[in-house]
């Protein structure tokens, strides 16, 4: 899931709340979740990535590709 796509679906609920969903901004609880998902992704990934090149085994490496 992409930044785009996050944030459209927060002011879609926002706008679900108060009733104009194109007018409303995103709530500062909301913003913050998608900036934690993001680093927390992100994070995730570079942790992969590390995995990947410091294993000997096959196996492990290409089940590390996979989770990438």
């Amino acid at each position: 899931m992409d930044l785009t796509t996050l944030m459209i679906s927060g002011r879609s609920l926002m706008g679900i709340l108060s009733g104009n969903p194109q007018n409303e901004p995103m709530h500062y609880g909301e913003v913050f979740g998608i900036w934690s998902y993001l680093s927390t992704t992100k994070g995730l990934l570079v942790g992969y990535q590390t995995f990947i090149n410091h294993t000997g085994d096959k196996d492990l490496k290409n089940f590390l590709e996979d989770l990438t």
